[in-house]
């Protein structure tokens, strides 16, 4: 399997013809890769079918990026075109295939400069202050190792049993050093905390600074680094520095996405001692003080940063499920990020492999502005002698299933005036006027009246089922939303009964790993819904709202059910206290 992948135009106006660059168990190799896209065609003329079942022939040449004279015409009738061409190659070649590589050299790794400003992009860029330490465990052959700037020459050259402390005269040494022992190393992941938003950049930018670019692109081991701003993500906006051929994991990124939760800090510090008792090294006045100070101390902080990363992942164990997840959508792991790209590389090789192939994102589907979200429930505040809980099981993709939800089986909607708040269900369509008459609007965006009454012979008619928000979705078809989530369903189940058996046994090893491959599934089974709703090849925000307002009534009637329940029990009681019978 894949450790990593990268691919490169060989025209750079054409997506056709790719230079793909492979990292997998056997090293690293170089292959001229085709995308080829699917055009729509006659029967007979065609090759393949699509997910409609829709007759295609593979077509070449089919999209100009960067040429002003030439248009994209043909684009958006094109089949499976539109994906990254790397994650397209790495479906194509390994299918179903979601094992995850093995033989990783992971390496754990720290910076220290001195301070001279705020932490912001135009500051990183800059890189102003010195490199003052660089600290890193490698996992393969456990071993620390930290790159010290020794101006007063404290220190000496020392190995003991498997730490290794570098002192260097001037910073130039230190970095030189530091890429002459990573070209060696020759990571596969390179795993810091908030290292995507500081630690890569910052050591990048000091080196172009330092030694020069053509020098500090050699962290690549095909000497390819790319600098590029990113978006602004919900959390944090930063500079980022891609590494080509080598992986970044940020740790505090993966805590952020894998823990679901918003801590009181983010900090190392205060991470490293709540998920894996460690906490920093103390020292007084501030870290400048300290390197000027105690440079051993110094050092014990560097590596105590190293450490905590280690022993949080040891815990945590979330550079595994990376590896399982990236595996499963087919993409790079410093793509986990975004989980609309691991369902979308999912749910493609799930299709190819089934002989489909996979749509391209439409351009013309029915979208809206916003959407109702999730049931938020606000109790009166009082005092109560009873109360319950309750909690729905995997609510959204039950809905999903239940409904057959999906882009290919959806066959339509009600346009009501009050379209954000509408309750537009069976029930609901029922309780109305059945002369009235109301808008029905196609995939396609044909419209046509048709009274409550016609409306309800039509469901019942053709067995459609009908989403709380007025949607219609036919079920003589599954969906691939359903299908693929009754089979990850199914493997949960899988490694559930194998982690409970192995537990069982006494094999703790064996238990954790199918731990985390049932937690594994569990993420792509909540995840699905929130790709829905994000330009996502196989939903949409019409069916992430069926979805959202479905769950909403669900919650609902499941309360009022379970209310008139305990109101019917607590009756019975009062009865039989008035009786004297209690």
């Amino acid at each position: 399997m894949y450790k990593k992948c990268y691919s490169e135009r060989v025209n750079p106006y054409s997506d056709l013809k790719h230079i793909i660059h492979l990292w997998d168990e056997n090293g690293y190799s170089t292959t001229e890769w085709d995308n080829i896209a699917y055009q729509k065609c006659k029967e007979g003329e065609h090759t393949a079918r699509g997910l409609n079942g829709e007759y295609l022939k593979p077509i070449s040449n089919w999209y100009y990026s960067n040429n002003p004279n030439k248009k994209h015409e043909n684009t958006p009738y094109l089949h499976f075109h539109d994906m990254p061409a790397h994650q397209k190659f790495l479906i194509e070649t390994y299918g179903a295939n979601d094992e995850p590589s093995t033989g990783h050299r992971e390496v754990f790794f720290d910076i220290e400069c001195e301070i001279g400003g705020a932490l912001t992009e135009e500051y990183i860029q800059d890189a102003p202050m010195p490199i003052t330490s660089i600290a890193w465990w490698d996992k393969t052959p456990d071993t620390w190792h930290i790159l010290i700037l020794d101006k007063k020459t404290q220190l000496k050259h020392t190995k003991a049993k498997n730490k290794e402390i570098i002192p260097c005269s001037t910073e130039q040494e230190l970095l030189s050093k530091f890429l002459e022992l990573f070209r060696d190393i020759n990571p596969d992941i390179l795993i810091g905390y908030n290292s995507d938003f500081f630690d890569i950049p910052y050591l990048y930018y000091r080196m172009v600074k330092i030694l020069g670019e053509e020098f500090a692109n050699e962290l690549s081991p095909i000497s390819r680094v790319k600098s590029k701003k990113t978006d602004k993500y919900w959390y944090n906006e930063g500079q980022f520095v891609e590494i080509i051929g080598v992986e970044s994991l940020d740790y505090m990124r993966l805590h952020r996405k894998y823990s679901w939760k918003d801590e009181p800090s983010w900090k190392l510090d205060a991470i490293g001692e709540k998920y894996a008792n460690i906490n920093k090294v103390e020292y007084e006045g501030n870290l400048d003080q300290l390197f000027e100070t105690d440079i051993h101390k110094f050092i014990q902080y560097n590596f105590r940063d190293v450490e905590i990363l280690k022993l949080l992942d040891e815990k945590l164990q979330y550079i595994a499920l990376t590896k399982n997840l990236s595996h499963k959508g087919k993409h790079n792991y410093s793509e986990v990020y975004r989980n609309t790209k691991t369902q979308d590389g999912a749910i493609s090789a799930y299709l190819l492999d089934k002989g489909i192939i996979p749509p391209s994102k439409d351009r013309n589907l029915i979208t809206k502005k916003n959407y109702a979200g999730g049931y938020l429930f606000c109790p009166k505040a009082g005092l109560y002698k009873y109360m319950f809980d309750e909690d729905l099981t995997s609510l959204y993709p039950s809905i999903i299933m239940s409904l057959n939800i999906g882009k290919e089986t959806m066959v339509g909607r009600i346009i009501d005036a009050d379209d954000r708040n509408s309750r537009l269900g069976l029930n609901d369509l029922k309780a109305k006027d059945p002369d009235t008459k109301v808008i029905i609007e196609s995939p396609s965006r044909q419209q046509k009246n048709i009274t409550i009454q016609n409306l309800i012979d039509v469901i019942k008619s053709e067995n459609l089922s009908i989403s709380a928000n007025g949607v219609f979705f036919r079920t003589d078809k599954e969906s691939v939303l359903s299908i693929i989530l009754s089979k990850w369903f199914d493997e949960r189940v899988l490694y559930k009964n194998k982690m409970k058996k192995a537990y069982k046994a006494g094999n703790k090893e064996e238990g954790e790993y199918y731990h985390l491959m049932q937690y594994t599934m569990k993420i792509l089974l909540n995840s699905l819904y929130g790709a829905t709703a994000t330009g996502f090849r196989y939903g949409s925000v019409i069916l992430a709202e069926a979805i959202t307002l479905s769950g909403q009534r669900i919650i609902q009637e499941s309360a009022l059910c379970a209310n008139r329940h305990m109101n019917k029990v607590l009756r019975n009681e009062i009865k039989l206290e008035l009786n004297g019978t209690k």
